[in-house]
């Protein structure tokens, strides 16, 4: 994420200008609030619109569960009529059969049917009195009543269903009358018990044209967007018109009384279920989402407008401003630029008074004052290439002196003096090497190479009484070093152990590497100083103190030369040496690993 971050600051936003900037900020801090507080707005407006949606459409539905239950209550009391009517009851239990004729019967039947046909609001078009002990009577839907003594087994599926002594509701079926016509309809079953012993005696079935149901339910959905569902206790389609994106894939599972929303995006619905304590049934009448929220997007299509128009008027609004604080700025960079080009007598108008005709004001100031200086300037340049001059003329000395000695060394080669002749090259290459040559920082090859140079001049002096040996990891001859660090740390180790001392003294120079630093050890054999005299020493070099007198400076301008370029950690510090001398390491920092191989060197 920062990566991100750092991209689009480099590549839209570093080089862009000040207006531009203006203008995004002001952007980002109407246009952001506006579009999150429309956003906001519309989706707790459709939430609203669904809550009150969803608890109308729970409340429609409800009231049709209760007008559907009137209903069955009112078929279901027609199933009691046989507990209303005494001469049936004997009928069923077989009282004074042999005193009853068969006319009797039949019509204390047909009676009974009659009465079912013309009490309460319920239009029956098919009766069926299934006994147990006696003739069972039917009256298909448009034929007339019969005595029958088939046993109709589907009547007896619901003697456990309808064992409680409670009406049954069965879904719609078809019927087949005796004319050859099917009929479909619904029907209510009771077990019609003995109210002595409480046995079974027969199963009344009162069938009911489906339409009148289907019409009922029909009208729960009012318009063709919303689909309504009724399922029996079982779970099994009564009625369907419609989709229902059950999640679930049963829409059985939904019992009791509840609000959900099914499916997902566009094809959402909200559906709401009740099911019913007088029939078992549950009615499910599921709404498309985008029908309830139509309202609610068309509120929220005028927001965005609104909402857009002050976005509108506020990008007006913030390039107006931001152009006008950035003209004059633009104004002052061109100007800028032309005192770049040296024009120095231009001056800016000042509109205002606030900081941008402070910052014109100071630029009129600064350009006036340039204008002055760059005379100054001009002299003083003058100036500096007369003394540039001055030093190179100064440089005829020295190449006068390499001439002089590359005499000497012609001179003393004719005369067959070896020593003259090693000791004016040598000479020559240390004066060269100190010169410089604008190099302030060379490798330990060539630093080794000086110093070689300067050891074979000292040796020449000192004869046999200095030996010195100088070894080198491989690969650590081209590491960058200042120049002229080794020489003055060399010649302290003479000083100390040669003029100061007696006898012979052996230098040792040692290069190693270690932990991303490079080492250098100089170490000799000489009389070595006490622990006091070495602790104040370290103190001097690292307070860059210059010790009185004319000696002892080297030391200190080698360490405070490698802890300025390289950093604290860095520099000389100085120890007891194994043979009782002085060892002076020099740490330096490791540059990348060398390519080459470099074995060991050794003179002694």
């Amino acid at each position: 994420m920062r990566k991100i971050a750092a991209y689009w600051r480099d590549r839209y936003w570093k080089d862009r200008g000040l207006a531009f900037k203006l203008i995004w900020i002001n952007l980002v801090l109407i246009a952001v609030p506006l579009l999150l507080s429309s956003l906001l707005s519309g989706i707790g407006y459709s939430k609203s619109t669904q809550r009150n949606v969803g608890t109308y459409q729970a409340d429609a539905v409800r009231e049709f569960s209760a007008n559907l239950d009137i209903y069955m209550n009112e078929l279901a009391l027609l199933t009691t009529l046989p507990y209303q009517t005494p001469d049936l009851l004997d009928y069923l239990e077989r009282r004074d059969a042999e005193q009853s004729t068969l006319y009797e019967e039949r019509k204390l039947l047909e009676d009974f049917m009659r009465r079912i046909r013309v009490n309460g609001r319920v239009d029956t078009i098919g009766i069926t009195l299934q006994a147990e002990k006696v003739r069972s009577y039917v009256e298909p839907p448009d034929s007339p009543g019969r005595f029958t003594e088939g046993y109709d087994p589907d009547l007896s599926a619901f003697l456990s269903q309808a064992s409680s002594g409670l009406a049954v509701f069965v879904r719609p079926h078809a019927v087949l009358s005796d004319n050859g016509s099917t009929y479909e309809v619904f029907s209510a079953v009771r077990v019609i018990r003995s109210l002595e012993s409480g046995e079974p005696l027969a199963i009344l079935k009162i069938d009911v044209p489906a339409n009148d149901l289907n019409e009922r339910i029909a009208n729960l959905s009012g318009s063709g967007e919303r689909s309504v569902a009724v399922l029996d206790g079982k779970g099994t389609p009564i009625y369907e018109n419609g989709n229902f994106p059950d999640s679930t894939g049963n829409l059985g599972a939904y019992r009791g009384e509840g609000t959900v929303t099914l499916g997902s995006g566009r094809s959402a619905v909200l559906m709401t279920y009740v099911t019913s304590p007088v029939t078992g049934w549950t009615v499910l009448q599921a709404v498309p989402l985008s029908v309830l929220l139509k309202d609610a997007e068309t509120v929220n299509r005028q927001m965005l407008l609104v909402g857009l128009v002050c976005l509108a008027a506020s990008i007006f609004v913030s390039v107006l401003y931001s152009l006008r604080i950035t003209r004059p700025l633009s104004v002052l960079r061109r100007s800028m630029k032309r005192v770049e080009k040296g024009e120095f007598g231009l001056s800016i108008p000042v509109e205002s008074e606030d900081e941008i005709g402070h910052l014109s004001r100071t630029f009129n100031l600064m350009v006036s004052r340039l204008g002055s200086l760059t005379y100054r300037l001009y002299e003083t340049e003058i100036r500096e290439k007369n003394a540039e001059i001055a030093s190179l003329q100064s440089q005829i000395n020295p190449h006068f002196l390499y001439n002089t000695l590359g005499s000497i060394s012609m001179y003393a080669e004719l005369e067959g003096n070896r020593e003259v002749v090693s000791m004016t090259n040598h000479l020559s290459a240390l004066l060269r090497y100190s010169m410089g040559g604008g190099r302030s920082e060379v490798t330990i090859r060539e630093e080794i190479e000086h110093i070689r140079g300067y050891l074979a001049i000292q040796s020449i002096r000192y004869e046999e009484r200095l030996r010195y040996k100088i070894e080198a990891r491989p690969g650590l001859l081209e590491q960058p070093i200042i120049r002229l660090t080794l020489q003055p740390v060399v010649e302290n180790a003479i000083v100390h152990g040669l003029e100061r001392g007696s006898g012979e003294v052996a230098i040792g120079i040692a290069i190693s590497a270690e932990n991303g630093q490079v080492f250098i050890a100089v170490e000799d054999n000489g009389p070595g100083m006490d622990d006091e005299a070495l602790r104040r020493q370290n103190a001097k070099m690292e307070e860059g103190l210059l010790p009185d007198g004319p000696g002892g400076h080297g030391l200190v301008n080698v360490h405070r030369r490698l802890a300025l370029k390289y950093g604290r950690g860095f520099g000389v510090r100085l120890e007891r040496s194994a043979s009782g001398g002085i060892r002076a390491n020099i740490m330096l920092p490791r540059a990348a690993e060398e390519e080459s191989e470099e074995g060991r060197e050794g003179h002694g």
